[in-house]
């Protein structure tokens, strides 16, 4: 059976690795290798205002050190029952059935496989955090423990310094048609509601890593497409470069 990504994309993404309602969606293409030479400017999407701006490694380094990952991985307190992952919750064992392998089904064609795997809890949210894997693609899930309520993430999501917002970047550039940048979900509600904030998806940059720098400032490492398709393989540091996405929050 065929792996459930290509060699060559796993390996480009662990090279680059970090980390359903809505109520405001903003898209935007955006020419990153000539808007960031000009100085910063403001730009305004459904309601929302931000701005993209060269950065440097030392503001990624001083963004990752000062950051905290409120993701609790508490793996052991889970496992599959015939293919579906359960959650150890006040001594008893809750399935999570929404989320059911096909890995053992030798009937699966290779683009239905799916395996999940669980990350673990947020509990600022009062959430499980669930990793899908499937042919070719990859997405995150949060789960609300209270709830059960699910909202999709392109990958790992991170929660901003005052946990107001939750981001989440794209898989690496290598395959048409994903989405390629960022999206942020204003957290509603202690966490029982994500919606939709703003969503940047281009074709000039792929991310690599991020840290949020302040409640509404990020700092994502990058590579340019046309780097990607130049290096045809693992990044070197010297290929990577940073940029800097700063929102105006229009709430408290």
């Amino acid at each position: 059976m065929k792996k459930i990504l290509p060699l060559l994309l796993l390996t480009f993404i662990f090279s680059c690795s970090s980390k359903p309602d809505e109520t405001a969606l903003a898209e935007e293409n955006i020419q990153v290798s000539s808007q960031t030479e000009k100085p910063t400017e403001e730009k305004e999407i459904a309601g929302v205002k931000y701005s993209i701006a060269k950065a440097t490694k030392a503001d990624f380094d001083r963004a990752k050190k000062a950051s905290s990952n409120l993701l609790t991985p508490d793996t052991l307190n889970s496992r599959k029952k015939n293919g579906v992952i359960e959650v150890l919750t006040n001594g008893n064992w809750k399935p999570l059935t929404a989320f059911k392998d096909t890995l053992n089904s030798p009937e699966s064609d290779d683009d239905e496989i799916r395996e999940y795997k669980y990350a673990g809890q947020i509990k600022s949210i009062n959430k499980f955090l669930v990793e899908g894997y499937f042919w070719e693609h990859y997405e995150c899930y949060l789960v609300d423990k209270a709830t059960g309520r699910i909202d999709t993430t392109w990958t790992k999501p991170y929660i901003s310094p005052d946990k107001k917002l939750l981001a989440s970047l794209s898989m690496p550039y290598g395959l048409e048609g994903p989405p390629l940048g960022i999206q942020i979900f204003k957290i509603e509600g202690n966490g029982q509601n994500l919606a939709k904030f703003i969503e940047i998806n281009q074709q000039e940059w792929s991310p690599c890593d991020f840290y949020w720098e302040s409640p509404s400032s990020i700092v994502i490492q990058i590579l340019p497409v046309e780097r990607v398709l130049e290096i045809n393989g693992i990044p070197k540091q010297e290929d990577y470069t940073y940029i800097r996405l700063k929102i105006q929050k229009n709430f408290g």
